[in-house]
């Protein structure tokens, strides 16, 4: 079939139908645009312009290709190789988890919330560096620290922290390991652990379920909290008075999430909601 393709009109059309055999046709339609502008530069609007012009024949070929991924499910993150997360192109791969649209929310949240900021940030379950990143390039005084224990993402994170030019400190470490330092006297802790529970998996599409990476998405029923709990501990330890927690959570637990950090610790908790009127995100503000 792709050699018979001339005109980008038809190649659009052959990629749609394929695309719509797993997904819908607003989706389909979003991805082949992506295809082709990621592989030809040609927006939808040159498109409808310039419709009748031929592409070369390797971005043909790239194109068809990438299509045919996209049908069996694979998220187009994988199949580019990257990701647009704060106007900072980050990669990814299989084994990495893919930055979400309310991660990204809450990054541009704390940085117009902190201008200036020249502290100490800790990212915890940092994945591809995407948060820890855009912290650094947006705090150029800041010292600023992430940790995972998956060396697939430690390696990712790793070379988007080389490409991007921010000034991060990686380190490999297990947040249920007690007894390590590397995020004590943090002004600023955030974090966007593992969040969705075993039973939320038979509403999620296959390009999450069988491409995704289970260990950064899941969590188990009976203790979809783990995490938190968890992180309340470090951040009890390591943030400064005066200091800022910043939690992505699951929207249906952000109550219970945020009843993990008391009183005594904090002087606020805040569960903040995401653009789709979600309960995304919990701001927490130590006493101090």
């Amino acid at each position: 079939m792709a050699e018979k393709l001339q005109t980008i009109s038809e190649i659009r059309s052959h990629i749609f139908s394929l695309l719509k055999q797993a997904w819908s046709n607003e989706e389909a339609e979003a991805l082949a645009s992506s295809i082709i502008l990621e592989y030809t530069g040609m927006s939808r609007a040159a498109r409808m312009a310039f419709g009748d012009r031929q592409p070369d024949p390797a971005a043909l070929e790239r194109m068809i290709y990438a299509a045919t991924r996209a049908a069996e499910g694979e998220p187009l993150q994988y199949i580019f190789g990257y990701t647009e997360f704060c106007g900072h192109r980050i990669g990814v791969e299989p084994g990495v988890l893919i930055p979400r649209p309310e991660t990204e929310e809450m990054a541009g949240q704390i940085i117009r919330e902190n201008p200036g900021f020249s502290g100490r940030a800790t990212d915890l379950c940092t994945g591809s560096a995407c948060i820890a990143i855009s912290l650094s390039l947006a705090f150029p005084a800041a010292t600023v620290v992430a940790t995972d224990n998956s060396q697939t993402a430690l390696q990712v994170a790793a070379r988007n922290i080389a490409t991007s030019g921010a000034s991060v400190t990686l380190i490999e470490a297990d947040i249920f390991s007690p007894g390590q330092l590397y995020h004590s006297g943090s002004e600023l802790i955030v974090s966007n652990p593992p969040y969705v529970t075993e039973s939320e998996k038979k509403g999620m599409h296959i390009n999450v379920l069988e491409h995704e990476p289970h260990e950064a998405l899941f969590v188990p029923d009976e203790d979809p909290l783990l995490y938190y709990r968890r992180i309340a501990q470090v951040a009890e330890t390591s943030l400064t008075p005066g200091g800022t927690l910043w939690l992505e959570v699951n929207e249906n637990l952000a109550s219970a999430t945020a009843r993990l950090l008391t009183p005594d610790i904090y002087r606020q908790v805040t569960i903040i909601d995401d653009i789709r009127g979600k309960q995304r995100f919990i701001k927490a503000e130590r006493n101090g």
